[in-house]
């Protein structure tokens, strides 16, 4: 059978004060209800109920039934069959580890049982006609070794299994016997299984014609070497649908014999002609066994078909306009059509001409008897449609009404009819206007609306427009003049066709149509466009020069100086990179670095003006600020504002003074410091200081060699000092008096019109006494 796959564990579970029997007592079964005691001991065969202190209590009294699936089956020779046992509780419950005993009559044999299990009490075949097994604890799928999942089982907990097969024909008769069953009516079972060497295959679905015969075939063959078998009789029975017989017998059931081709075949008719679905059941009967004359055949395979009956169905359509005018062409259109799924044999149409109405032609060609216009037709198949194009001419005003009718072989017809209403003699016009634009611009699309329309009672053909233009006016083909198809116009209808032109210059510049149509029918229209240009004055003003960190200002003005209004005004204004940007009027916005003003709508003659206030952060000797502003239609300008960003040096002078205040015969130092506050390099600076008569001139320091004249200590001038450095000048003197006294700093360079001035003021006092005065 293939390897088996276990789905759950095994567990052991043992009750307080319970423990397993030794293996003497050769116990092959689990009486108990729970917890699940494991068999022990060896197998004993002789006896097969569960052990106990009488024969009477040699059973499992909660094994209540015994159950075998399936009960009679009919199997190709040389095939496996699978019988599944189960037993049940009172509950319903299934029983696990309950002995089964298979003994096998009749042909075939057992071939393998079920061995699951690690214990000695599992499963085992005693020959080929006798087998025991036991019901299992966990649920298992059995598979049989090959690469088809479809003939796989499952045995479930409480369920056991037996596999049994056969070389040669016959039926093997199976007693499955429980012997835990103390109920001798519930604990055995009665198998039977037919063993035959035949298949067959049944009839397939069909769909036909109602009102036809229709044969209805089985064919049965050999199982082992699919050689046809005779002699086998097949059982046709109608199940429902509508009504029909099998001939000859003209019943519901027929039984038919399988021939030397091994089919066997009966013929199914309608009793009435009908669309509709027979189901037939069908069975395959086994022949007697010649052994036994008196036998009767077996069943060994039943299965259904169907036979679906199916109608021609054909419609009818007339389709013709609602109106036409007297001696005028009137078209009609029949069409057939199979709504079915079977063909129609063949079919005829027929059109009967009312009075004031002339045939003219038709297509195809139609046989012309009397008033009756006929056509025939051949097969239809289901689904398809054939049409009719027929032209009358009514001769007198007022309704008339065409009718057609189908037939078909089959005896089927459908009728139909149209009405038309006759209009006394029509006339087609044909009328052309065009509109266009108030206002217009060089460069932006123009948008010309041309009107067609009938204003007559018959409808008008073929219409086409041409339009022509001045040079000044072009289309995106670049052709000039432009064909615009209309197609048909109705009586009364009227229709709109756009033409979209460019102008290139300004002026006043013509559009001319003209409309044709059939009939030799024309119209003429045009139309002056007003072509003006759109201009824009664009200006920006500002300062030329300004010094790092002062603010600088920029108006930026346009004026609409053309005839049309400018629209989506937006300018814009990259700011460089030496400004940083402080604030703009009108809601300027800076977006990526470029303040962006949305105007909106500028009147012919109106101005607008916005300022951006910037701050100068580098200094530099060129910026040009460039804006631009765009507009609706098409306008674009850009204006320039330069400026220079000049740098400023600036001078702070700083004196400090340590050891003040300072005692006679000691001494003291002053340090002058002067820095460049400003953004340019300082040029010339020079450094003086006037020391106090009551001071003696020590020594000095800086960045240049000091020249000490008497009380006066000059440092030369420094050739630069760059923007943000200082320069400390150092002098060193020796108190002679005691005094309140003054030293004076004096800072030139050669971008100070006036020096700047430092005094610092300095205590000499006499030791361990107070200053005099």
């Amino acid at each position: 059978m293939g390897r088996r796959i276990l789905n759950c564990g095994l567990t052991l579970v043992l009750a307080a004060g319970i423990t397993l029997l030794p293996g003497c007592f050769g116990v092959s079964q689990n009486p108990s209800y729970f917890p699940h005691l494991l068999p022990t001991g060896d197998i004993i065969r002789t006896h097969a109920k569960p052990p106990g202190p009488s024969y009477f209590s040699n059973f499992d009294p909660h094994a209540a039934r015994l159950e075998v699936r399936p009960l009679e089956s009919t199997n190709p020779v040389r095939t496996q069959h699978v019988l599944v046992a189960t037993i049940y509780d009172e509950k319903g419950n299934p029983r696990r580890n309950r002995r089964i005993e298979w003994m096998v009559e009749g042909v075939g044999n057992i071939v393998e049982v079920d061995e699951s299990g690690v214990f000695p009490g599992r499963g085992y075949k005693v020959d080929n006609k006798y087998a025991v097994s036991y019901t299992d604890y966990c649920e298992h799928r059995i598979t049989r070794g090959n690469a088809d999942p479809n003939d796989d089982f499952v045995i479930r907990p409480g369920q056991t299994w037996c596999v049994v097969s056969s070389a040669v024909e016959g039926d093997t008769h199976v007693t499955v016997y429980a012997p835990e069953i103390a109920n001798w009516d519930l604990h055995k079972v009665f198998v039977t299984k037919h063993w035959v060497d035949a298949e067959w295959t049944l009839p397939p679905p069909a769909v036909n014609r109602a009102g036809t015969e229709h044969p209805v075939t089985s064919h049965i063959f050999r199982h082992t070497d699919r050689q046809p078998l005779a002699n086998y009789r097949v059982r046709y029975r109608l199940l429902d649908g509508p009504p029909a017989v099998f001939m000859p017998g003209r019943a519901q059931e027929a039984v038919a014999t399988s021939d030397l081709s091994g089919n066997a075949t009966a013929s199914l008719v309608q009793v009435t002609p009908q669309p509709g679905v027979n189901r037939i059941s069908v069975e395959i009967i086994r022949p007697p066994d010649p052994s036994s004359p008196s036998g009767v055949g077996i069943i060994i395979g039943r299965g259904e078909t169907s036979k679906e009956w199916q109608a021609a169905q054909v419609a009818l359509t007339v389709a013709a306009p609602p109106t036409a005018g007297v001696n005028q062409e009137l078209p009609l259109t029949l069409s057939v059509t199979n709504n079915g799924q079977v063909e129609t044999q063949a079919f005829t149409v027929r059109a009967t001409l009312p009075d004031g109405v002339q045939f003219v032609r038709s297509t195809p060609r139609a046989a012309v008897e009397g008033n009756q216009l006929i056509w025939t037709f051949g097969l239809l198949p289901g689904g398809r449609t054939e049409s009719v194009q027929l032209v009358l001419r009514p001769t007198r005003v007022g309704p008339i009404t065409n009718c057609a009718a189908v037939t078909t072989v089959e005896g089927l017809r459908d009728e139909k009819c149209v009405t038309t209403q006759v209009t006394p003699p029509q006339v087609a016009q044909l009328n052309v206007a065009v509109s266009p634009p108030p206002a217009a611009s060089v460069g932006v699309p123009i948008s010309l609306q041309i009107m067609v329309s009938n204003p007559g009672t018959a409808p008008v053909n073929n219409v086409l427009l041409s339009a022509s233009f001045d040079a000044g006016l072009e289309h995106e083909t670049h052709a000039n003049p432009i064909e615009l198809p209309v197609g048909q116009l109705r009586p009364g209808e009227s229709k709109t066709v756009p033409l979209v032109l460019t102008a290139r210059r300004e002026g006043r510049l013509m559009v001319r149509i003209t409309a044709t149509a059939d009939g030799n029918l024309k119209s003429n229209a045009e139309a002056a466009v007003v072509v003006q240009a759109a201009r824009l004055s664009f200006t920006k003003t500002g300062p030329k020069l300004r010094y790092v960190d002062q603010p600088v200002t920029w108006e930026i003005r346009l004026v609409n100086s053309g005839d049309v209004p400018l629209n989506n005004v937006v300018v814009r204004d990259p700011l460089p990179a030496e400004v940083a940007f402080t604030g703009a009027t009108e809601l300027g916005q800076l977006i990526n670095g470029q303040v962006v003003w949305n105007v909106g709508t500028v009147p012919p003659g109106g101005q607008k003006a916005v300022q951006v206030t910037a701050r100068c952060a580098q200094r530099t000797q060129h910026l040009v600020n460039t804006a631009v502003v765009t507009a609706d239609p098409g306008v674009q300008e850009q204006a320039q504002a330069e400026l220079e960003i000049l740098g400023l040096p600036a001078y702070s002078l700083e004196v400090r003074k340590i050891g003040d205040p300072v005692t006679v015969g000691s001494k003291m130092t002053y340090q002058i410091s002067v820095t460049n506050t400003g953004t340019l390099p300082g040029t010339g600076v020079e450094v003086t200081v006037r020391v106090p008569a009551e001071m003696q001139i020590t020594n000095t320091s800086g960045p240049t060699q000091a020249r000490v004249d008497g009380q006066n200590v000059l440092f030369p001038a420094l050739d630069a000092l760059p923007p943000k450095q200082t320069a400390t000048f150092t002098i060193e003197v020796l108190a002679l008096r005691p005094g309140d006294v003054r030293l004076q700093a004096e800072l030139r360079s050669t971008t100070l019109r006036e020096p700047v001035i430092k005094q610092e003021s300095t205590n000499i006092v006499v030791p361990n006494g107070p200053a005099r005065p």
